[in-house]
């Protein structure tokens, strides 16, 4: 899950009664549970397509939306609260929906990326 990349010490939510890792948990999986039901209509493949399929001479992209969020994770230290909650909540939301492409781009942390590529993990880190 998404709380998997972020480090324990960054972990506050031990600090307020009721929104612990349980809660955070059970709260996850529901909320998978109703993505998983709302995006069954999009007829999305169950598992990532085989590199045979795909185009390994393109050049890497991950768009302008992935771009402005990732920078702004990037500097989650210097930025107001406010923002961060949107950034990290942006980012979980994208996180819980149901397609292999997603999963592992933005929560395989050991995915392997061409040079000059980033992700979620990689951003995580350098912070």
């Amino acid at each position: 899950s998404f709380l998997c990349l972020v480090p324990d010490e960054a972990k506050s939510s031990y600090h307020v009664e009721g929104t612990g890792y349980d809660t955070y948990l059970r709260d996850a999986h529901r909320q998978f549970r109703d993505y998983c039901v709302i995006c069954l209509r999009w007829e999305w493949p169950g598992s990532p397509r085989s590199l045979e399929k795909c185009n390994l001479e393109a050049s890497f992209f991950e768009g302008h939306f992935l771009k402005v969020l990732f920078e702004r994770m990037g500097r989650i230290l210097d930025q107001p609260y406010d923002v961060n909650l949107q950034v990290t909540s942006v980012l979980s939301k994208l996180s819980l929906f149901p397609h292999p492409h997603i999963h592992e781009y933005l929560l395989d942390p050991y995915i392997n990326l061409a040079s000059g590529c980033r992700s979620l993990f990689s951003v995580i880190v350098r912070v």
